[in-house]
């Protein structure tokens, strides 16, 4: 028997096995795009991104430098994020834990899915939540540490990698200025 899905859930496939996963999330015409390495089981489970703490934490802070609005005590932020032209992916659209847990060729896989679609939505703006995304889309030799990347995608995007999630708060609070800087420049209301 088919389980019901719910929330932002779906049914993928992936390097040839069909997994429920989180599907995207995404505008019609985003104007930024927030792309993680993969969905963790909890969030699939609750059927929104970002649902474990490091995840709150994380988007968290890309509200309070307003790339989107969170009403206080919401834990989902897609509604949020939609009203602001933001959409959600990953690179991996199986579900697992972490890094560790991925096997040889996906990240490879979903480099060249991830550089296409966001190629064809001509998405200005990539926000990384984790180092996998920036090196997926700009390679690893390109990558640069936490903070807005020299170097753009394929298509021209800015990217932008966030702090990691137990980074000093001043570590932090100073990377997520630059995204506070960056929203004020770019062409788009916030």
């Amino acid at each position: 028997m088919d389980e019901e899905l719910h929330g932002y859930q779906g049914r993928e496939e992936w390097m040839g096995v069909e997994y429920v996963t989180l599907r995207d999330v995404m505008p019609e015409h985003p104007r930024a795009v927030i792309v993680g390495l993969n969905p963790s089981p909890v969030s699939v489970a609750a059927g929104h991104y970002y649902q474990g703490q490091v995840g709150q934490r994380q988007l968290r802070r890309l509200a309070a430098a307003g790339l989107f609005s969170l009403p206080d005590g919401e834990r989902t932020f897609e509604a949020a994020a939609l009203a602001a032209e933001v959409g959600f992916t990953d690179i991996v659209k199986r579900p697992t834990v972490g890094e560790k847990d991925l096997v040889p060729g996906e990240l490879e896989h979903g480099r060249s899915l991830l550089a296409s679609k966001l190629g064809e939505l001509e998405v200005p703006l990539v926000v990384c939540v984790f180092r996998q995304p920036v090196e997926a889309l700009l390679g690893r030799s390109a990558a640069g540490g936490p903070g807005l990347q020299e170097a753009r995608t394929a298509w021209g995007a800015q990217v932008f990698r966030m702090p990691g999630p137990y980074d000093a708060a001043a570590k932090a609070s100073a990377v997520m200025g630059e995204l506070v800087d960056l929203l004020g420049q770019l062409p788009f209301d916030v």
